[in-house]
């Protein structure tokens, strides 16, 4: 087993929860992160949280990542929220005890609410002993790892942090020499996937159809893990290659298909991925 992530959005949207845990298991994975849809197509399957606690306690996986928060500005629902799904992702924080929330902004808003709602959300996922992860993307409010790490900064609380998302970070056009301004220990989660050279024309659809896996593009990972791991940043790792390739293949053998190219990547590299326990 290695000490990787699968990523929900690698596998296709309508894999059963079962199957999902089944497959992260046979290919090697040891953490799930999972959305609100996962969780309620668990029960729909006629899984209550007992047997979704049993499933993963049997294939020796857990769910490590809960998300994404979207809405989490003051005066949202008329206070700062998380968004449509808030009781089900505190459920699942209660349910799984996982490392983090994870979070984004699709919306342009002015910086000083951002941090501000970012700083609340921080505080309330305190109590349930949650690590936030704010991602920046470049279709969203938050563009780019610059603007999240001002988020994340003027926020100043101890349990927010940054997704460093290769895919995002090449087509949000950062320099490299950018990211050893970010704290090491404020990089929570690295997640992998590869870019095509030249860019579709909407960068949003080609986030959510066109990613490669590593080793397929162009981004420079030596370049990027090679700084990580200089200045010890020691972010968990997760798999997240959003593809209609494998989502037309079969879950085991797209999370297999995932997870081989990124534990190449990693054993050239000299980087053992770590555990959040």
């Amino acid at each position: 087993m290695h000490n990787l992530i699968l990523n929900a959005q690698t596998l296709a949207p309508d894999v059963p929860f079962d199957v999902r845990v089944k497959a992260a298991a046979s290919a090697g994975y040891r953490g799930l992160s999972i959305r609100p849809s996962e969780y309620n197509g668990a029960l729909k399957q006629g899984l209550d949280d007992a047997a979704i606690l049993k499933l993963l306690a049997e294939n020796n996986v857990e769910v490590t990542e809960i998300g994404l928060a979207t809405a989490w500005l003051p005066g949202v629902n008329g206070q700062a929220g998380v968004d449509a799904d808030e009781p089900t992702l505190w459920h699942m924080a209660d349910l799984f005890k996982p490392r983090q929330l994870n979070c984004a902004m699709w919306e342009n808003q002015p910086l000083p609410d951002m941090i501000r709602g970012f700083g609340v959300l921080c505080d309330r996922a305190a109590t349930k002993d949650l690590l936030v992860a704010l991602e920046f993307i470049p279709h969203s409010g938050v563009r780019d790892m610059l603007v999240g790490w001002k988020i994340v900064n003027g926020a100043a609380r101890p349990n927010g942090g940054l997704i460093f998302d290769t895919w995002h970070f090449k087509r949000g056009g950062t320099a490299h020499e950018a990211i050893t301004t970010v704290p090491s220990e404020k990089w929570y989660t690295l997640q992998l996937s590869d870019a095509r050279d030249v860019p579709w024309p909407e960068v949003k659809e080609e986030s959510r159809h066109g990613r490669l896996l590593p080793g397929e593009g162009v981004i420079d990972f030596d370049g990027i893990i090679g700084r990580l791991k200089g200045y010890g940043s020691k972010p968990t790792i997760s798999v997240e290659v959003i593809s209609d390739t494998l989502h037309r293949m079969d879950a085991t053998h797209a999370a297999r298909s995932a997870i081989d190219p990124c534990v190449a990547l990693l054993e050239r590299l000299d980087v053992k991925a770590p555990w959040w326990k």
